[in-house]
């Protein structure tokens, strides 16, 4: 799934930027699963605001998680398994 991320800036403010390791507070996965999200365009790429500091912009790592689905798909088919008869 390619996440098209349009740059919005707050009216009357700045956007927070968020380091590497907020984001991994924020974002329950590893940091290889991380940089695997971003290779495939399944998360927001960081920006550059020097040649050595990247940052994500908050805004942008909430609207990813507004795209994620309310539920799982390994729940749903392990609940398709249970109906079945089968044991998941």
């Amino acid at each position: 799934m390619v996440l098209e991320m349009v740059e919005e800036e707050k009216e009357g403010g700045a956007r927070r930027m968020l380091t590497l390791e907020q984001v991994l507070k924020l974002v329950p996965v590893g940091h290889s699963t991380l940089k695997r999200m971003m290779a495939r365009e399944q998360f927001p790429r960081p920006h550059y605001i020097s040649p050595n500091k990247r940052v994500w912009y908050e805004d942008q790592i909430e609207r990813w998680q507004r795209t994620l689905p309310a539920e799982s798909v390994r729940k749903k088919q392990e609940r398709r398994r249970n109906k079945g008869g089968r044991l998941a």
